[in-house]
Order: C-alpha cells, then sequence, then structure tokens
C-alpha cells in the first residue's frame, strides 16, 4: 500500500481522511498538523486545497501552484478544481507526476440515495472515478484511490484537460438544472398553477432526471460554494450566452429570497 498524504484539511481533504485513514494530513490551520518534511516521506499526496475565483473571474491557481512546488513525493493527485490546462502547465514546468481526478462529494445536506447519486460526504462509497493525466501518474493514482473503493466501480482514464473540464462541466450541469427549476417555478407562479403538480407531472417522463429540480418558494437558486466559483469560472472560458444567462437568472431567484425574508420579519414585527 502507498503511504499516502493529504494535504488541506477542509471538507474535501476530511473526506478523503474517511477513505486514507492513516494518511499524513498537511494544513496550516490544523492544529495537529504535520510537516512538509513528514509529507514528503509518503508515496503520493493528495492536494485539497481552495481553489476560490479570482479578480479575472478564473480560479485561482496559486494555493495549488504552491503546493506543487514543494512536493516532492513520486506522485501528486489534485483533487481540486482546476482552471483548464493547470495540471499540463505544472507538469511542463516541473516535470513532476501529476494526475487530476474529479471530485464528486459535495456539502449538500440532503438525503441522496446512495444506489443513485454519488455520496456527498463518503468518496469511499462511490461508483466511479475519473482520473486525468499522463502516465504513469494517472493509474497510479486511479489504482490508489480503486484499492479503497468497490472492485465493481467504473474508471475513466482521460487527459488532464478533460478532466478538469468534466469537473466544470459537473457542477455547471447541477446549476443548470437548479436554475430551470426556478424558472419553471416562476411560469407556474405567473400562471397562478401549482408548481409541484407541473414538477410532477414533468419529471415523471423517463428523459428527465429530478435530481436538482426541487424548488420551494422560500428557497429560490443556488448557493453553494463549488457551483458560485465554477459556474462562473466555466462562463468565462466558454464564452456562452446561455451560462450568463444562468447566472443571471440565479441572481434573480436569490434577490427573492431576501425580499421574502423581509416581508416575514416585516409581518413578525
Amino acid at each position: 500500500m502507498l503511504k499516502v498524504a493529504i494535504v488541506g484539511y477542509g471538507y474535501l481533504g476530511k473526506a478523503y481522511h474517511k477513505v486514507f485513514e492513516d494518511a499524513v494530513i498537511y494544513d496550516p490551520f490544523y492544529d495537529k498538523s504535520a510537516t512538509k518534511d513528514d509529507v514528503n516521506q509518503c508515496d503520493i499526496a493528495l492536494v485539497a486545497v481552495p481553489t476560490d475565483l479570482n479578480e479575472a473571474g478564473e480560479l485561482d491557481m496559486s494555493i495549488v501552484e504552491d503546493v506543487v512546488s514543494w512536493l516532492e513525493t513520486d506522485t501528486i493527485l489534485i483533487k481540486s478544481a482546476l482552471q483548464p490546462g493547470t495540471v499540463d502547465r505544472l507538469v511542463e514546468e516541473t516535470g513532476k507526476n501529476i494526475a487530476v481526478s474529479v471530485e464528486l462529494i459535495g456539502e449538500g445536506t440532503y438525503y441522496q440515495p446512495p444506489h443513485k447519486y454519488p455520496d456527498p460526504r463518503n468518496p469511499k462509497i462511490h461508483q466511479m472515478i475519473v482520473v486525468g493525466g499522463k502516465e504513469p501518474a494517472r493509474s497510479i493514482a486511479a489504482e490508489l484511490l480503486w484499492s479503497q473503493m468497490s472492485p465493481d466501480i467504473r474508471i475513466h482514464l482521460v487527459s488532464a484537460l478533460e478532466a478538469e473540464i468534466t469537473k466544470m462541466a459537473e457542477n455547471t450541469y447541477g446549476a443548470m438544472k437548479v436554475t430551470w427549476a426556478n424558472v419553471l417555478r416562476d411560469v407556474c407562479d405567473s400562471y397562478g398553477v401549482n408548481f409541484i403538480k407541473v414538477h410532477q407531472a414533468w419529471s415523471e417522463d423517463g428523459r428527465v432526471d429530478p435530481m436538482h429540480t426541487r424548488s420551494v418558494s422560500f428557497n429560490r437558486g443556488w448557493n453553494s460554494k463549488c457551483y458560485n466559483k465554477d459556474v462562473r469560472a466555466f462562463a468565462k472560458v466558454s464564452k456562452s450566452k446561455l451560462l450568463d444567462g444562468l447566472i443571471e437568472d440565479n441572481e434573480r431567484h436569490l434577490a427573492m429570497n431576501k425580499q421574502q425574508n423581509m416581508v416575514g420579519k416585516r409581518d413578525k414585527s
């Protein structure tokens, strides 16, 4: 078994600590953090650091770049969302063995049937993995993950660029479904018909996947750590009017929440 280090101990890092219980943990903000030297004694480092939006509207790669600069493990597996082209650039600049894996966990607190959807908190029970990069880094990383998961999972080995785009597409598609459901609710409200009835009739069609299409009157739109940055970054690289409109509609739906909260406070006063 390869000796594993996890760099970054936020939501994502803690999720992978469930998978690799003996991993060396490094995070400057974690009071039990190992040292960089401890990390570099490991065979592979899982990088799970934040990649927030920068002023240019792209995912900020500065923390990822800093971590990669000091890592000396044989293999580096980046689990953070990346701006397309990041891994290929870092491999060219450093000569290090770097792979990237599409992350499927999330911070949703609602129930998701584990036989249908990836568990939002425990990657060990996911039914698929996507790993991008060049060999041997790509297969080393895939085998490591596979060794801790069910033998029957589906494994997609792709290029680093394909994996980076896949991750952006994953979050943007989920956000698009949320916005679509809220637009449908707008239409229902404008005609004075019951959204639940329309939603249930529409989603009964076998060609429809109803996940992410719940809309309730008191909680409109999407507002999550991942969607907020990844959708905007993907809209920028895609130059798509569809995604620009998606973001604009979501801002409108979020504003409805604020208006309703203000009305509720006035009613209670």
